[in-house]
C-alpha cells in the first residue's frame, strides 16, 4: 500500500469539488490520504472519508505529493513536504513559476474545454485510465454542529458571495423573497460570510422583506454553516460555497450564475438547478445584476414542490 498527500489552499467550494479526486485517491492508494489545506476547512475534511486533515507538513515520507493549486503557500509546503513523487495540477489558466519546476516531478495544466471542474481534477489526478467519475459528496455533519434556530423544514438563503462581482440586487433578492413567501414556501433562513459588508447587506434584505426571516448572518462558523445546509429543505444562492455544499449533501438547490461560466461551476442533477444570466439574456456572461426575478421565482417554486 502507498500513501499519499494532498495540498489546496482554494476556497471552500473549491474544496468540494476537489472531493471526488481527494475519493479516487484515497481509493487507488488503499489507504487514508493526508490533506494540508486552510485550518479553517477542517469540519469540511471530516466529512470526506478517508481524509485527514494537516495544516502543516510532518516528517511523514509519502510515496505521492499532489498539489492542486499554484499559490505561493502550497508551493512552499509542497517543498517542505517529503514525497518520493511531487505532482502539480492547476488549472489552464494559472502559470506555472520558475519554483514550480525546482519542487514538482510533473506540471500539468491540459486544456479543460467546458468540463465541470472536479471531473478536470478527478481525470488528472492518475495517470492510469479506469474508474467512474462521482460527483462531489459529503457525509452528514454530527449533531453537535447544530446551529439554535427555531425554522424546521426551511429555505436557507445565502445572497452573498466572497467576490462582490457575483452578487444581484437587494431590490431582486427582496421582491423574489416576498413572492416565495406568497408560493407557501419557508420558513426561510439566511446566512452569508463574515465581512462586515456581507452581514451588512442581508440586513438590509430582512428590514425589507414583508415575512419574517430567521437571519443568522455572520453567527455562524464552519460547522453550523454546514449543518444548516444539510438541514435545510432547499437551497437558493449564488455561485459559491453554499451551492458545492448542498449539491454534494444532495439538497435541492438554485444557483444563479452571471459571469462565472455554469459549464464549469455546475453540474445539473434532479435536485440541482442553475439560473443563467447569459441563457436568459442571450448575452455572454452577464453581470448577475441584470438577471431578472421572474425566472429565479419560478425555478425555486418548482424545484421546492418536486416530489422526484
Amino acid at each position: 500500500m502507498s500513501c499519499c498527500l494532498a495540498i489546496f489552499h482554494k476556497q471552500l467550494g473549491d474544496l468540494v469539488i476537489l472531493e471526488p479526486t481527494l475519493r479516487r485517491l484515497v481509493q487507488a492508494n488503499g489507504q487514508q490520504l493526508d490533506l494540508i489545506t486552510r485550518s479553517g476547512f477542517k469540519p469540511l475534511s471530516r466529512l470526506m472519508p478517508g481524509v485527514n486533515f494537516r495544516s502543516k507538513p510532518k516528517a511523514k515520507v509519502y510515496d505521492k505529493l499532489w498539489c492542486f493549486d499554484d499559490r505561493h503557500k502550497s508551493a512552499f509546503y509542497s517543498f517542505l513536504s517529503r514525497a518520493r513523487e511531487k505532482h502539480l495540477l492547476v488549472n489552464p489558466c494559472a502559470l506555472p513559476q520558475w519554483y514550480h519546476f525546482r519542487i514538482f516531478k510533473t506540471i500539468s495544466a491540459p486544456d479543460p474545454g467546458r468540463c465541470h471542474v472536479s471531473q478536470y481534477y478527478w481525470k488528472n489526478s492518475l495517470d492510469s485510465e479506469g474508474g467512474i467519475y462521482g460527483p462531489p459528496q459529503l457525509e452528514p455533519p454530527p449533531r453537535e454542529w447544530a446551529f439554535p434556530i427555531s425554522s424546521r423544514n426551511y429555505l436557507h438563503v445565502n445572497p452573498t458571495s466572497g467576490w462582490k462581482s457575483k452578487n444581484w440586487t437587494q431590490e431582486k433578492w427582496v421582491i423574489t423573497l416576498n413572492r416565495l413567501a406568497e408560493h407557501g414556501l419557508g420558513p426561510i433562513v439566511m446566512t452569508s460570510g463574515q465581512q462586515k459588508w456581507q452581514k451588512e447587506y442581508c440586513a438590509v434584505i430582512c428590514r425589507q422583506v414583508n415575512v419574517p426571516i430567521e437571519c443568522v448572518s455572520g453567527k455562524t462558523d464552519m460547522k453550523n454553516y454546514l449543518w444548516l445546509l444539510w438541514n435545510a429543505k432547499a437551497v437558493l444562492t449564488l455561485d459559491g460555497s453554499a451551492s458545492h455544499i448542498a449539491a454534494a449533501f444532495k439538497r435541492k438547490c438554485v444557483t444563479l450564475f452571471g459571469h462565472t461560466d455554469a459549464a464549469c461551476w455546475h453540474l445539473n442533477t434532479a435536485y440541482s438547478r442553475a439560473i443563467v444570466a447569459g441563457d436568459i439574456l442571450g448575452l455572454q456572461f452577464p453581470r448577475l445584476t441584470n438577471l431578472p426575478h421572474e425566472p429565479v421565482i419560478e425555478a425555486t417554486v418548482k424545484l421546492w414542490y418536486d416530489k422526484g
